[in-house]
């Protein structure tokens, strides 16, 4: 009784230690020398191709549409309306999921009306909204930065309602 005994713990010990093998090397990767779990098939190239085709693609639809903006209304940190055109997050969430190295630049800017130190937490308030959509967009957060600039940076006329109007805005970049 204790042969067999003996016997089946060794079995299953050796088997245990062949289990951690097959996992650790073969399933993860994880072993000096381990082969790799499969070759890429003419499907897998192929398909490769086709992504970094749609990524440059992408690459190519963001540079030519340079800044995005997003308008609010006065003395508003949030809007009901699309912040960008869906087509435009769409290429946006493809490059970025692709090139970690990339960022998106959110600024925040306000018109000259209330306080300054108002307007200053209203530009970030305003970039923190558009942060937020992203990233409940699926956007990594680590990968955009937020500013806001107040009224120092103007773009329209401060002092007719239309200026105002193109004042009270969220600027989007992105660093290719």
């Amino acid at each position: 009784m204790k042969k067999l005994v003996l016997l089946l713990i060794i079995l299953l010990v050796l088997w245990i230690a062949g289990a951690s093998y097959w996992f650790t090397c073969r399933t993860r990767c994880d072993c000096r020398n381990s082969p790799a779990p499969y070759e890429l098939s003419g499907a897998q190239d192929s398909a490769l191709t086709a992504l970094n085709a749609a990524v440059e693609e992408a690459k190519t639809f963001l540079t030519s549409a340079g800044t995005q903006r997003v308008y609010f209304e006065t003395s508003r940190g949030s809007t009901e309306d699309d912040l960008v055109p869906d087509g435009y997050l769409t290429m946006l969430k493809l490059y970025l999921e692709n090139h970690s190295e990339a960022t998106v630049t959110v600024t925040g800017h306000t018109d000259n009306q209330g306080p300054a130190d108002f307007n200053m937490m209203l530009s970030n308030l305003r970039a923190k909204f558009v942060m937020t959509h992203f990233i409940m967009d699926g956007i990594k957060p680590e990968q955009i930065a937020t500013s806001g600039k107040g009224v120092s940076e103007p773009v329209g006329d401060n002092s007719t309602s239309e200026g105002r109007e193109q004042n009270r805005r969220t600027e989007i970049n992105i660093k290719l």
